[in-house]
């Protein structure tokens, strides 16, 4: 588990958290052979550092007191928690806490000088404050130099409700234990901003190494090499190939320390057997993060998952980030980074849908599917196992990423569900989530073991309750999913279930108002103002009820003209359009009048296109300024707008309060 939100209860055994610029350290309770760790730890802190902890007159004989009281922690009446770092595992930092009445505590800590300033002070103090409550400590107490600044920032901008008082030359700081709104509030901002930060180096790096780039075209590390080189990747690009001077035209370096400059990111193609000294070549080099593309790890069984764990611990010591392994890559298409680490054969056009895959190969096809679409995407991540980077992570990437507006992701199983919940509650609010979930039957949640690795197959039931709370879109196939991609990435979501319907041939429309009153959207009749005005307008023999049916001679005008009459309609949220190819009327002008009408609907109204037509969907319905989605059959209109419109629903529901359980016995639990 990685976190640097709110704190859970700490195992023995500790958690993996992230500091503000992305790398992780492990946190865990002290234990009795941390006696040489914590000596080396303070020792190493500068003159000023110990000062501020222990105070001006601190002796060598005082500092070994010291460490022996921090061994005796019963984790109860006094507790202590170390944060852990590099290959040797050292103690980088140190968090304790002494109780000083029935329901207090004074609490301390000390963070290595080089790892100052990167947000672990603040993540000690959360886990001490949760062991604190368990133990029926109430109030922390803290006694700060009035010259320690970084201690009072901590605690200031903790979270926590922070009383100071000056006494005896110290400044005295009080507060709860129990985490409130505001420190649960800051806790997940940092853990986002640290999201952030992580993938920052993975989707913006400033230099890219290929570790198993081939010189031959057609093989996965030729072909990604290739992708980043003729994509135009705006950093360096070093191939890596013990057997080549030279790959592709560019010079090839025999490992990953032998590149000459700074590598941000490592894209791995070697076998799995030889992955970990390769990972622990770029610990060494100072990669930030890596792509794993290599098969062979937890998707096989027990002797994939220890490889698999031996490669995550070699990426934690370092604080290196991991996507994989057995993924497909990944993709930026900002045109100040245009990253393609990917062997797909197509470039898929840029745009403001970002996607996730947990399936690389379904990932690639993917990509094709959505170029043919025209839908353009901001970036794409497969992320394979999932060892350590996960959805909930690039979802808070892409919660503040600016070129993206609809989220897609395709799951086979959740790390942690109720962060999902959490995240995508918020982010729901401003952005789209779409999702397609696997693994609905007994053998589909088989297959996800066997395919990435997934350890947790969560029940439908529960995955579906957990999707309608949070405001997620779930599709139940992969056409759906890029249907309400079309329409989110280009109209609003409805702000009702009204939907009207024009056309120029009857049965198509009853096919569409069937399913989208099967759906759980509506039909109404319109209003007599509404008819009376589609009645000036069209033939007399034409239905002016709703569906609309404006016969096949319709004029490209007619279309425009019904479109803007049956928008003014106050029971009507959204629109669909469809049309036939008659032998007079030409889809072309019809789809710029449709275009026409639309600058002109009221705000929140969405408009959808269905071009029933083998020559596919009109190139003007793609005009600057405004995109109609188009759909090659009305049941697919229709079922693209009822999930839209349930997305709306939920979000003019406005947030609801998490439930909270006062009587939960988490001991006995």
């Amino acid at each position: 588990m990685v976190t640097a939100a709110a704190p859970g209860p700490l195992p023995d055994q500790g958690v993996d958290v992230v500091l503000r610029d992305g790398s992780t350290v492990l946190v865990r309770p002290i234990r009795p052979g941390d006696r040489e760790g914590l000596r080396r730890m303070y020792r190493s802190l500068s003159r000023r550092s110990l000062e501020l902890r222990f105070g001006p007159d601190i002796s060598e004989e005082a500092l070994e007191r010291a460490l022996a009281g921090f061994l005796e922690a019963d984790g109860i009446a006094r507790a202590g928690v170390v944060a852990v770092s590099g290959p040797a595992g050292d103690l980088i930092a140190h968090a304790c806490y002494e109780r000083t009445g029935p329901a207090r505590a004074e609490v301390a800590f000390a963070v290595a000088d080089a790892f100052q300033g990167r947000g672990l002070g603040t993540i000690l103090l959360g886990q001490l404050a949760e062991i604190g409550e368990a133990n029926g400590i109430r109030e922390f107490e803290a006694f700060v130099r009035p010259d320690h600044h970084q201690m009072i920032d901590v605690l200031r901008s903790s979270g926590f409700p922070v009383e100071m008082d000056v006494r005896a030359g110290a400044i005295q700081a009080l507060f709860p234990t129990a985490l409130t709104e505001e420190a649960r509030a800051r806790f997940e901002q940092r853990e986002r901003l640290a999201a952030i930060a992580a993938l920052t180096s993975v989707f913006a790096p400033r230099a890219v190494a290929v570790i198993g780039a081939s010189r031959r075209r057609g093989t996965i590390g030729g072909e990604i090499f290739h992708n980043l080189l003729a994509y135009g990747f705006t950093g360096r690009v070093y191939a890596v190939n013990p057997a080549a001077t030279e790959v592709q035209g560019q010079p090839s370096f025999p490992s990953i320390e032998a590149v000459p400059g700074p590598v941000d990111l490592a894209v791995i193609v070697v076998p799995a057997a030889a992955l970990a000294d390769v990972a622990a070549q770029c610990a060494r080099k100072g990669v930030r993060a890596l792509v794993v593309i290599s098969s062979g790890f937890a998707e096989i069984g027990e002797a994939g998952r220890q490889r698999q764990a031996r490669l995550l611990e070699i990426c934690r010591a370092s604080g290196m980030r991991l996507i994989g392994p057995n993924c497909m890559g990944i993709l930026n298409t900002d045109p100040a980074v245009r990253l393609n680490a990917t062997f797909a054969p197509v470039e898929p056009p840029a745009g403001r849908v970002a996607f996730m895959s947990q399936s690389g190969a379904l990932g690639l096809a993917i990509m094709d599917y959505a170029a043919s679409l025209g839908l353009g995407l901001s970036s794409f991540a497969s992320v394979g196992n999932k060892a350590d980077i996960s959805g909930n992570d690039l979802i808070q990437y892409w919660e503040d990423d600016a070129r993206t507006d609809v989220i897609l992701l395709y799951l086979e199983s959740f790390g942690n569900p109720r962060k999902f919940s959490r995240i995508a509650r918020r982010l729901g609010r401003r952005k789209p989530i779409v999702v397609v979930k696997s693994g609905r039957s007994p053998a589909g949640a088989r297959a996800t073991s066997s395919h990435t690795g997934a350890l947790l197959a969560a029940s439908d039931v529960t995955v579906d309750a957990l999707f309608r709370q949070a405001g997620v879109i779930r599709t139940d196939t992969l056409e759906e999913l890029f249907d309400v991609a079309a329409l989110l990435a280009n109209q609003p979501a409805p702000s009702g279930p009204g939907v009207a319907i024009v056309t120029n041939s009857g049965g198509p429309a009853i096919l569409c108002a069937d399913t989208a009153e099967a759906e759980g959207l509506v039909v109404p009749v319109l209003a007599d103002e509404i008819q009376a005005r589609l009645r000036a307008l069209l033939p007399a023999e034409a239905s002016v009820g709703n569906p609309v049916d404006m016969l096949a001679s319709a004029t490209a005008e007619q279309y425009g003209q019904a479109i803007r009459a049956v928008a003014a309609d106050p029971g009507v949220n959204a629109v669909v359009a469809i049309f036939i190819p008659p032998m007079v009327t030409r889809a072309e002008d019809v789809a710029r009048s449709i275009v026409a009408a639309a600058r002109e609907l009221p705000p929140g109204k969405p408009l959808l296109t269905v071009f029933m037509s083998s020559r596919g969907v009109p190139e003007a319905l793609r005009a600057p300024g405004v995109r109609i989605p188009s759909f090659a059959f009305p049941e697919d209109a229709a079922i693209a707008l009822a999930r839209a419109a349930r997305y709306g629903a939920w979000r003019a529901q406005g947030p609801s309060p998490e439930p909270a359980f006062p009587d939960l016995q988490r001991p006995r639990a």
